[in-house]
């Protein structure tokens, strides 16, 4: 059997204190590989996703951190040292939340067939627990994934709209923290991985806002593109065009259209992560 069974006798299992560092996992599908990591400051609900899919394609190392302490977003380019940030209204927050009727019918649609095996296995020093979907949910076919809810209740301990999604009914969707899990949907299969945990403050220095340059928003965004794989692409194509070797082609209306890129909202960044 290629998991096993184990009892979690204390260790990391049973730290029920705010978690306070980084997790970083590897995932592939849709012929992607991609890595990234969640940075999480549990004690002042701040926290900060990144994926090195954009920075792989694009050439855009962007990263999205939420605080919701004090009700901010920020959008951070940490290889620039910059970044933009943009206020939170708590009801716009509350207006992401499902319904209770949503949150029934999630029940009824997927949880209810996605069942706990029973099978555990110790995955970077947490005993995680095996779910497997027992029939197919619309395009996903099949489903495996193992998951921690130590982990989970540590990284939402101050979280206050765990309380709104309880009073939602919502307890039953929050079986853990997914820390590996495969997959097959619409004939194609993915899996992901937690590859390493790091726990402690430290681990919170990528994204030290006190070391970075704060940006208003058109120009974060002109910095980020001029900075990336289409910044270069740009600048290639009016070296070429110098050279006269486009001058069979409508190169004004390309080079437009380019530069229209670097006027993009980060939030439709955040959006293709």
């Amino acid at each position: 059997m290629s998991a096993f069974i184990l009892t979690s006798c204390g260790g990391a299992d049973s730290d029920t204190s705010p978690f306070v560092g980084k997790i970083e996992f590897k995932a592939n599908g849709m012929g992607m590989n991609t890595t990234g990591s969640i940075t999480m400051d549990a004690e002042n609900e701040r926290m900060t996703y990144r994926m090195d899919a954009l920075e792989k394609f694009m050439g855009v190392d962007v990263a999205m951190m939420i605080d919701m302490k004090n009700n901010m977003s920020y959008t951070i380019c940490p290889s620039q040292g910059i970044y933009m940030e943009t206020a939170l209204e708590k009801n716009d927050v509350k207006g992401e939340l499902p319904s209770k009727a949503e949150v029934e019918e999630m029940k009824k649609e997927f949880f209810s067939k996605l069942k706990k095996t029973g099978k555990q296995e110790v995955l970077n020093g947490l005993t995680c627990d095996e779910y497997v979907l027992k029939e197919k949910v619309d395009e996903l076919e099949s489903a495996t994934i193992w998951v921690s809810k130590p982990m989970l209740d540590r990284m939402t301990a101050n979280f206050e709209m765990m309380a709104e999604l309880k009073k939602l009914g919502a307890d039953e969707l929050m079986i853990g923290f997914p820390m590996k899990g495969s997959f097959k949907a619409d004939g194609k299969t993915g899996s992901f991985e937690v590859t390493k945990i790091t726990e402690g403050k430290n681990a919170l220095a990528d994204f030290d806002l006190s070391k970075m340059k704060k940006m208003g928003q058109m120009e974060f965004s002109k910095k980020l593109m001029e900075s990336s794989s289409l910044g270069d692409m740009m600048n290639g194509i009016d070296d070429m065009k110098q050279k006269g070797a486009f001058d069979d082609l409508d190169m004004d209306e390309l080079t437009k259209e380019l530069e229209g890129l670097k006027d993009v909202d980060p939030k439709e960044l955040e959006k293709m992560m």
